[in-house]
């Protein structure tokens, strides 16, 4: 009995050492780029304004990143698109230069691009919102808000709304448990595209533990403590008796 108490003890005390893993997504680049070192960032490449560029099927790639397009259900190609909006080219111009856009979401079928790091990172995030028109010539400039869905690898898809207009949003992970080697973002909305932009990557730099414990940390230390002085005073008297 003495030996279990004192075993609970210990494991009680090595529990609250334990460092928690972590897994946090942002919806602010500033905050997210603050805990990310070695960070790379790809802004849309050389697209000379006024001009486009379709990547056709395997996709986009450039430093430690592939980015590819898939339209399911209609039998269309699969691409994404470079554009740099030009001086008529309003629905391209997002204020940031060049931009990657899927093809259009059509009735049913499924449009998504997949961010692939082919070296798995610990962090990653990227600007994104979504042109094309909800009904025809009606907040196409470069677009109404609408609906996105991010799925990473290893993670629960999460639904976020983009913003009004032409200004992007911002979404990004860090995780000091796991690596990602892929994020597939589909558009929902139908007669609409993704797109992205900013797509930056690098490795979670995991902050210095605090000072002050957190409080299931204080309990668990205060359960073992207990535990430990228990076990000593069976230990005490058991010993005395045999004398």
């Amino acid at each position: 009995m003495n030996r279990n108490i004192l075993t609970a003890g210990l494991l009680a005390l090595a529990a609250s050492s334990h460092v928690s893993a972590l897994t946090l997504s942002f919806s602010d680049r500033g905050t997210w780029t603050s805990q990310v070192t070695s960070l790379t960032n790809f802004n849309g490449g050389a697209q000379a304004a006024g001009t486009s560029t379709n990547w056709g099927f395997g996709g986009l790639f450039s430093t430690n990143l592939n980015i590819d397009g898939y339209t399911i259900n209609t039998g269309t190609p699969t691409n994404v698109t470079t554009a740099n909006a030009g001086a008529g080219q309003n629905y391209y111009n997002w204020g940031s230069g060049a931009i990657v856009r899927t093809n259009d979401k059509i009735n049913t079928n499924a449009v998504f691009a997949r961010i692939s790091f082919p070296s798995p990172v610990s962090a990653f995030g990227f600007n994104f919102g979504i042109g094309g028109c909800p009904t025809y010539f009606n907040g196409c400039f470069p677009g109404a808000a609408g609906s996105i869905t991010i799925a990473p690898n290893g993670l629960t898809p999460v639904n976020v709304t983009t913003v009004q207009g032409s200004t992007l949003a911002f979404w990004g992970v860090i995780s000091d448990s796991q690596t990602f080697s892929f994020a597939d973002i589909y558009i929902n909305d139908i007669n609409r595209y993704l797109v992205l932009d900013d797509i930056a990557q690098g490795s979670f730099s995991a902050p210095a533990p605090n000072e002050i414990a957190e409080p299931g940390t204080l309990i668990q230390l205060a359960m073992g403590g207990i535990l430990l002085v228990m076990a000593r005073r069976k230990f005490g008297a058991a010993q005395s008796e045999t004398i």
